[in-house]
């Protein structure tokens, strides 16, 4: 108390009527290496209009490298609720999309730059507040324990478990194929494992095939830790096997599999007049194109005349679908077709527009092996897939890590994969801001380029090595875009 006044340590400011705005506490703030102070309570406000964000908390941590410089990072515990509601097994590329999604909408020295994901609820005072030197404690210690993190004692509950001779004989196998020492039953498949999307495919169907049992789709997207992995694949076979005598590896057996019908059902009709109305439609698209943006295809030369092949371009903004319409010739464009997240596709409209554009809406992340099917049934069908390897337009208008599912798919069905540089529609329409439509005028008009290279094989089982010769000719082709401009 001074003067007669009561300073609480609470920092906020008044608008024009009077209005007062807390914005956090004088004890919290966070001192960035560049002399600026951040809130952290507004900065959490932000963040938390992600549905899929229960708690965040914002703490000002340094790196052992530079420690003078603060840098942001979260502690985030996601709503488990929601994260089932929607099927999301994906967790850490789900959180990581969001994040990205909301950062582009602050000043840069107010983004999140790291985060962990906790699956407990923050500790918080008896008013609700976040003990913020009790989590930053906590993180600490994490950080320091986590190369000693296996080692630690597991639960009688676990011990039980992991004596069953079954789950006992699964955690062996296990712990072989993902070339570790040992796993814990407890053990999350992403965070503890590092495991993505494409891989907690291979494992469970490794699994399935190793016990003799299918899981359902819908138990598929439930299986977060190796117990309930485990217990997924046992709960109706028998005991270990000898994997040595089985046939196909995973993804032979899982391409081999039918696909939803209801999904490859337009990819089997005969659509002649739909594709010559498209392809007047996307003329006038491509004329507009070249009048108001100076549109420019270089590379058509090393598209293949005939067979299946995978179209694998870059992702810069809602309308690289269109602009690479517009490049293909016609004998291509009548044969594409596109494996969209369904997300997209809810309404009346967006399904008949859909259907009108060869567009097969399957959720990426839930049903996975249903969209890696209907990829395969497409080409088999002698069709051109149009697949974006990142998954997700760029945050940046930089180049996203490439995913395998296009190398997969090239390898087992032996179909070349066409590398695509995409360049100049980020600033048109990127993602999680508004369209510009000042980018539309001739005279302020962003420049769009594309680009086709020669197309690439990849040889059986050599996945990572294909993504990474796709990735590559796309960087490069980019990168000369960029240099020519």
């Amino acid at each position: 108390i001074r003067d007669g006044w009561l300073h609480t340590g609470d920092l906020g400011h008044l608008d024009a009527d009077g209005r007062l705005f807390i914005t956090g506490r004088r004890k919290e703030i966070i001192v960035l290496s560049s002399g600026k102070n951040l809130y952290p309570e507004e900065i959490e406000t932000h963040y938390q209009q992600s549905p899929i964000i229960k708690e965040l908390c914002v703490l000002g941590v340094v790196r052992p490298d530079a420690p003078s410089a603060e840098r942001l990072h979260a502690v985030i515990v996601p709503d488990e609720e929601v994260l089932r509601a929607r099927g999301a097994v994906n967790l850490r590329e789900l959180m990581r999309f969001e994040l990205e999604g909301l950062s582009v909408r602050l000043p840069a020295h107010k983004r999140i730059l790291s985060y962990d994901i906790w699956l407990d609820p923050l500790p918080r005072t008896t008013t609700g507040k976040l003990r913020r030197h009790e989590i930053e404690a906590r993180l600490r210690e994490r950080v320091q324990s986590a190369a000693a993190a296996d080692e630690r004692p597991e639960s009688g509950d676990d011990l039980a478990w992991r004596s069953d001779p079954p789950h006992a004989a699964a955690l062996l196998s296990i712990a072989a194929k993902l070339e570790r020492p040992t796993v814990r039953p407890d053990a999350n498949l992403e965070l503890d494992l590092g495991l993505d999307s494409m891989e907690r495919v291979e494992l469970l169907t490794w699994l399935e095939r190793r016990e003799g049992t299918t899981v359902p789709a819908d138990t598929r997207a439930t299986l977060f830790t190796i117990k309930q992995l485990v217990e997924a694949v046992q709960r109706d076979g028998g005991g270990a096997r000898d994997t040595t005598a089985l046939p196909l590896d995973t993804w032979d057996a899982l391409l081999a599999g039918a696909p939803d019908p209801a999904l490859v059902a337009n990819l089997t009709r005969r659509r002649s007049l739909r594709a010559i109305v498209f392809f007047a439609c996307i003329s006038v698209f491509r004329i507009a194109a070249r009048l108001l943006l100076g549109f420019r295809v270089a590379g058509v030369e090393h598209l293949p005349r005939a067979g299946p092949f995978i179209i694998s371009p870059n992702h810069q903004s809602y309308f690289d679908g269109f602009f690479l319409s517009a490049a293909l010739p016609f004998h291509v464009l009548r044969r594409i077709f596109f494996v969209g997240a369904s997300e997209y596709y809810q309404t009346p409209l967006a399904r008949w527009l859909a259907r009108s554009a060869n567009i097969v809406p399957v959720d990426p992340d839930a049903n996975l092996v249903s969209a890696m099917q209907v990829g395969a049934a497409g080409l088999r069908g002698q069709s051109v897939l149009v697949l974006f390897p990142e998954g997700e337009r760029t945050i940046d208008g930089e180049i996203k890590t490439f995913r395998k599912g296009a190398a997969i798919l090239s390898s087992h069905l032996a179909v070349p994969i066409v590398p695509v540089a995409i360049e100049g529609s980020y600033a048109l329409w990127p993602r999680s801001r508004a369209l510009n439509w000042r980018g539309l005028l001739p005279w302020r008009a962003a420049r769009v380029s594309l680009a086709f290279g020669a197309p690439i094989t990849v040889g059986s089982g050599a996945y990572a090595e294909g993504t990474a010769a796709v990735q590559g000719a796309v960087a490069h082709m980019v990168d000369t875009i960029r240099r020519s401009a």
